[in-house]
């Protein structure tokens, strides 16, 4: 194995010394650790910060999200058979999210064309190489119009003599303007098909290796398992991005995420066999204490009345047990949220728990 990266490595300071492009050296030769050691196994297409940007990202609208999307994702792992049609449906939610940079874009493409992530990263690379091109291409037609623009003036005060050899010259710089147009024009026509196609495959990339890790037995399914797997994609199976970003820091949790976790805490120790709202067994896990200060239970504390009534609400419709959390943090947070008259705060401060 050692002989092998060694031979590698001699291949690639070979081909660097014989002024080949870096796109003909192989990929996993190009990315050196950054540490100056011996290039990783596999293939890191994303540098570590760039990829640890993309999971914060990905966790912070996940979270958002979490109440409305959860329960979708829990039941296509339910599902023998989802598709992409489900994993499309499932994420669509994140189109409303306010402060989307377009993370989830891929997820509401129609149209998909089967691919691997490396063949993905291929054609992005093919088509960043294009656009360099193309720019090429514009910077020098605003060059060869300016010649154009010399050239006719050239005409104008050209003596008898001369004027022959200065047309002609005038001719072949407007031919040579027209070709640039031609070529511009082509190249807009491929850099439109290939971004089409770049767009569908990583569509394609992004549900199917969503429908991978959501299948049983695998990780646990939260906004930050999902954000390492998400992270990558779709330059990277779900399972490199899964493996590399497992290690990296989180950022705080949001908070309507953690009034999310505090109502599932507290409903994964509810009794069993529980016909009337556990109103009172609410109550009496939001006043313990606990060692240290936790701001989602505060504020569940201080919204008592709207979190009662939601409970109410929730236990009539009587939801399967695995869906109480979701539906009961998203009545719950609807209320809390809206905005309140006179009366309905007054009432609201005066059933606050207080420990």
């Amino acid at each position: 194995m050692r002989k092998h990266k060694r031979r590698q490595q001699l291949r690639v300071n070979h081909a660097t010394s014989l002024g080949r492009e870096a796109s003909d050296i192989p990929l996993s030769a190009r990315y050196a650790s950054e540490d100056g050691d011996k290039p990783r196994r596999g293939r890191p297409t994303i540098r570590d910060n760039f990829l640890l940007g993309s999971r914060n990202a990905w966790v912070a609208l996940l979270e958002q999200a979490w109440i409305t999307i959860g329960p979708s994702l829990l039941n296509i792992r339910k599902k023998r058979a989802s598709d992409i049609e489900d994993a499309r449906k499932a994420l669509m939610p994140l189109q409303d999210m306010p402060h989307n940079s377009g993370l989830g874009n891929y997820f509401y493409r129609e149209s998909v064309e089967p691919a691997k992530p490396a063949e993905v990263l291929k054609n992005f690379e093919k088509l960043g190489r294009l656009d360099a091109k193309i720019l090429q291409a514009e910077g020098k037609r605003y060059e060869y119009m300016q010649s154009c623009v010399e050239a006719e003036r050239a005409v104008k005060k050209a003596a008898v003599a001369e004027k022959g050899i200065i047309e002609d010259e005038a001719l072949q710089r407007l031919q040579r303007l027209l070709q640039l147009a031609d070529d511009l024009k082509r190249l807009g026509v491929e850099r439109v098909t290939l971004n089409k196609r770049c767009q569908d495959q990583a569509s394609y990339v992004f549900c199917t290796e969503l429908l991978r890790f959501l299948r049983p037995g695998r990780n646990a399914i939260n906004p930050r398992n999902l954000a390492d797997a998400l992270a990558g994609l779709p330059h990277m199976t779900w399972r490199q991005s899964f493996d590399r970003c497992s290690g990296m820091a989180f950022n705080q949790p949001q908070h309507d995420y953690l009034v999310f976790e505090a109502i599932s805490e507290i409903c994964s120790r509810l009794p069993e066999a529980n016909s009337e709202p556990p109103v009172e067994y609410f109550r009496a896990q939001l006043l313990k204490r606990s060692r240290t200060p936790d701001y989602s239970r505060q504020f569940l504390r201080d919204h008592w009345r709207d979190l009662r009534i939601a409970i109410q609400e929730c236990w009539n419709s009587r939801p399967c047990p695995e869906f109480l959390p979701f539906e009961l943090a998203s009545l719950f947070t609807k209320r809390a949220n809206r905005q309140k008259d006179e009366k309905e705060q007054i009432l609201s401060d005066r059933e606050k728990l207080v420990c």
